[in-house]
């Protein structure tokens, strides 16, 4: 069965949340888990700026290769700046290892706040 994402967005600082509740177990998954986020992303007509929340997120070992390329296909075509909050440990290796071999983005905060300040420093840096 596949898994779901929960999007929500901070109005205020312009920032979606995701909370993607998924255990990636094949090639069908990331196929599914990555239209779940383009769907909800296409409609910004931006790159959007995204805390994940990876509390009940999962990789297995066997399809980490393949899904680190979708995870680097989506950074690189929907996000602008991005944090990761809660990894578990594999989890946030398989992130590493994307953003190395795909020069996508693999920023990590302790909380959705943390993470929330941080992209907001960002920003300044732009003007």
């Amino acid at each position: 069965m596949a898994g779901t994402i929960l999007f929500d967005q901070d109005k205020l600082n312009h920032i979606i949340i995701a909370k993607p509740k998924w255990n990636v177990e094949t090639t069908e998954d990331c196929e599914i888990w990555y239209q779940q986020w383009q769907d909800y992303l296409i409609k910004f007509d931006e790159k959007i700026d995204i805390v994940v929340d990876l509390n009940e997120f999962k990789v297995a070992p066997k399809i980490a290769e393949v899904w680190g390329e979708y995870r680097a296909k989506l950074n690189n075509n929907f996000f602008r700046f991005s944090y990761r909050v809660n990894p578990d440990l594999m989890t946030g290796i398989f992130i590493k290892t994307s953003g190395v071999r795909y020069h996508a983005a693999t920023k990590e905060a302790n909380s959705i706040a943390s993470a929330i300040i941080a992209i907001k420093e960002e920003r300044k840096k732009l003007l």
